[in-house]
């Protein structure tokens, strides 16, 4: 299965929260397509999420022009799923399996994302047996988080957002997590939101930074060693090219 080319376009995109007038988000211009899973960088509060979140059409921006579509021909709109930084705003107060038949009723895949859902879950060390009858409250943060990841995973979209995906997670589970995007990547497109520069630059082969609100870089390890007053700004080192898998 090949995986579709995709293209974002921004163009004078700029969003502020009613709540929080010290914040704004303004993306200039940005033409970007997909080669291989990209690294999204930024500190905390730098616009990370507000960003993911317009990509994915949770959020409409106020004002500018954006785009996402397949370069297939048709210029058709990608599936594309947001896996939340915070997945118990969403799942804690229903029931794993009510979850899942609800997602399965609304989507073209159906009764093949519980095969897929039970498989990444193993990849995660997590038995869906063992947590379909409980409910969010009853998971514990990392399995709620391994659930989250899982169930995305599962719905096989055209680009999947990862938003701040090892939150709480030790070695193993981070390790368990790159193998698992390995596999994935070959067929679809991973964009992969962290404040861990150390962990994204294993992963993804090229990447945007953001710094209160504006995209001040993007492109590949290499032209980023070279920008060394960037990296001051945002706190980071130069990397060797190093992967967990070298094959993207």
């Amino acid at each position: 299965m090949a995986k579709p080319d995709i293209r974002i376009e921004i163009t004078d995109v700029c969003h502020q929260f009613h709540l929080n007038d010290r914040f704004r988000l303004i993306i200039k211009d940005l033409a970007y397509c997909f080669n291989g899973p990209l690294g999204l960088y930024g500190l905390s509060g730098s616009g990370k999420t507000t960003l993911c979140k317009i990509l994915a059409g949770i959020i409409k921006p106020q004002s500018g022009d954006f785009s996402l579509v397949k370069l297939n021909g048709t210029l058709a709109k990608p599936a594309v799923v947001y896996s939340p930084q915070f997945p118990e705003k969403i799942f804690l107060g229903v029931r794993v399996s009510d979850t899942l038949k609800q997602i399965m009723a609304q989507h073209p895949l159906g009764e093949e994302i519980k095969f897929r859902l039970i498989d990444y879950l193993h990849k995660f060390s997590l038995d869906y047996q063992k947590i379909e009858n409980k409910s969010g409250f009853e998971l514990s943060g990392g399995e709620l988080r391994r659930f989250a990841l899982a169930l995305s995973l599962s719905l096989s979209p055209d680009l999947l957002i990862m938003d701040e995906p090892t939150i709480g997670m030790g070695p193993k589970g981070k390790q368990q997590l790159c193998s698992v995007i390995k596999d994935f990547q070959e067929n679809y497109h991973v964009l992969i939101v962290s404040h861990d520069f150390n962990l994204i630059r294993k992963i993804c082969r090229q990447f945007w930074i953001l710094q209160h609100g504006s995209l001040i870089f993007s492109g590949d390890l290499e032209e980023l060693n070279a920008q060394h007053a960037i990296k001051e700004q945002v706190g980071i080192h130069s990397f060797e090219k190093v992967y967990c898998f070298s094959d993207i």
